[in-house]
């Protein structure tokens, strides 16, 4: 038999609902990862600008201890203090004090005597060892500021008119008592920040930031498209900060350098997130792909349960056990859909009932599986007739129910007489009986009788009734109602002996 049945829109709305929730939670879950693979992977390149920023105080420590050391040498250096007690030349001075520079590594030297005037410079750099007062007294102005044990970060204009950053360095000369001051300055190069990366996987800059001039950046091995804000950089201890350069996401942090001289001075260490958020962002595209994956089992999983589980329950719930054809339940629910149908569009239904002409006298004659047999066989014979988009159903006992979505009277009649004249046809019973049956048809139109549903049952019930004083056959509801007890009188009329041969 044709399938009619299929899951209810209630539990289809279930079933979507469900493996809409699985996927939901899923999709949850992934956006749980996201965010939290976010959060790890700022944390950890938060970690590494931190041990970064510890190796670089560090480092900057040990190297300003040992400028140091190297400087308390040269100041105790006997040949030097022999030509800068007792020579009054500058140029031999200055001869004797560049002698000292490969030694320790400074770029510029510089001595003064108690009082901070300039008696002598050196340097490795040409434009500054030319004889220049304006030189000379921006030096003496510089070195006015140098105090130990302090970075002592100053700028100085180079021979290009760019500035140049150094550390500088103060010792002073003993004989024993302090008779002159030595300077060294150790110019911060972009060679030293590439150095600081390769040790770290930090990028890093040297900045300074004067007052409606913007800012300077002396040394670098950061991207020249890297934005320098100054509301980052005034902040001391600012905490890590987030920065996009040519499209490259930085996690970044300032270090503050030295701002006891007339222009502060940063250092801007910086780290790409995209090395570090690499494994996250391989880990999401993993839980993606098991995302939709767990997304196409569970729709199966759902889709395997409606068969097998749900389908079923809903076949027990809307089928006739016996018959297999719709059940009461099923009729109501068919016959509400007509009727809401009829109010939206206007298209018209009716109603056929039916019960099967001396099955009584079967079922007590020759017992329950004899009137079953009837049953199912008066049932598969009626199915056959009936088009696909109309519904048959046992209301129970020997009564029989159709929704016929049309309204058409001929249509009907033709199907009416169709069912008659199938269902007349001998039934088996058993090897050499079978049974004659007949069956009483009452027919109601929506909406003609009327547009509620169980008003237009109530019309088709008394045509059926009507049929049955007529002696069977099939009779369209009419507008009034048979007279009262016409019931009982018209089943007595056709529940009589069948033939049986």
């Amino acid at each position: 038999m044709k399938r009619d049945f299929l899951p209810s829109a209630s539990s289809g709305r279930f079933l979507a609902l469900l493996v809409l929730i699985l996927i939901a939670a899923q999709l949850v879950a992934f956006v749980f990862l996201h965010f939290s693979n976010r959060r790890i992977a700022m944390e950890s390149v938060d970690a590494a600008l931190e041990a970064g920023t510890q190796t670089f105080e560090y480092t900057a420590v040990t190297r300003r201890q040992y400028r140091y050391a190297t400087s308390e040498l040269i100041a105790k250096d006997y040949g030097l203090q022999n030509t800068v007690f007792n020579e009054t030349n500058r140029a031999t001075v200055e001869s004797a004090l560049y002698n000292q520079l490969a030694r320790s590594g400074a770029e510029l030297i510089v001595l003064t005597d108690l009082g901070g005037r300039l008696l002598a410079r050196a340097s490795v750099t040409g434009f500054l060892n030319d004889r220049d007062e304006v030189l000379d007294r921006r030096l003496e102005e510089i070195v006015a500021g140098i105090k130990p044990p302090g970075r002592n970060m100053r700028v100085l204009a180079g021979d290009d008119g760019k500035p140049v950053l150094h550390n500088w360095v103060k010792v002073s000369m003993r004989a024993p008592l302090p008779v002159a001051h030595i300077y060294l300055a150790y110019r911060i190069t972009t060679a030293g920040t590439e150095e600081f990366t390769r040790m770290t996987q930090l990028e890093m800059a040297f900045v300074t930031h004067a007052q409606g001039s913007g800012h300077d950046v002396h040394a670098s091995s950061l991207p020249a498209s890297f934005p320098l804000n100054t509301a980052h950089l005034n902040e001391r201890n600012r905490q890590p900060f987030t920065v996009e350069a040519g499209g490259v996401d930085y996690r970044a942090k300032v270090i503050v350098m030295d701002d006891s001289g007339p222009l502060p001075v940063w250092a801007l260490v910086a780290k790409p997130f995209a090395p570090v958020l690499a494994p996250f962002l391989r880990l999401e595209a993993l839980f993606a792909v098991s995302v939709l994956f767990s997304a196409g089992v569970s729709a199966l999983a759902v889709r395997m349960v409606a068969r097998r589980v749900v389908t079923p329950l809903e076949d027990v719930a809307q089928k006739d056990a016996l018959t297999g054809l719709a059940n009461r339940r099923t009729f109501e629910a068919r016959l509400q859909r007509a009727e809401q149908e009829l109010r939206k569009s206007g298209a018209g239904f009716s109603v056929m009932l039916m019960d099967l002409d001396k099955f009584k006298f079967v079922n007590d004659t020759y017992g329950h599986d004899a009137g079953d047999v009837v049953l199912k066989e008066a049932a598969a014979r009626i199915q056959k007739i009936i088009r696909s988009s109309d519904t048959l159903a046992r209301l129970g006992g020997d009564e029989f129910a159709i929704v016929v979505r049309t309204d058409d009277p001929q249509t009907l009649s033709d199907i009416a007489a169709a069912i008659m004249e199938v269902v007349r046809q001998p039934i088996p019973l058993k090897p050499g009986l079978a049974a004659e049956i007949g069956t009483s048809i009452g027919i109601a139109f929506a909406p003609a009788h009327s547009r509620i549903g169980a008003e237009v049952v109530h019309c088709a019930d008394l045509a059926m009734y009507a049929a049955k004083r007529n002696g069977g056959g099939f009779s369209i509801a009419e507008p009034v109602a048979p007279a009262a007890g016409a019931h009982e009188e018209a089943r007595a009329d056709t529940d009589g002996p069948p033939r049986v041969r």
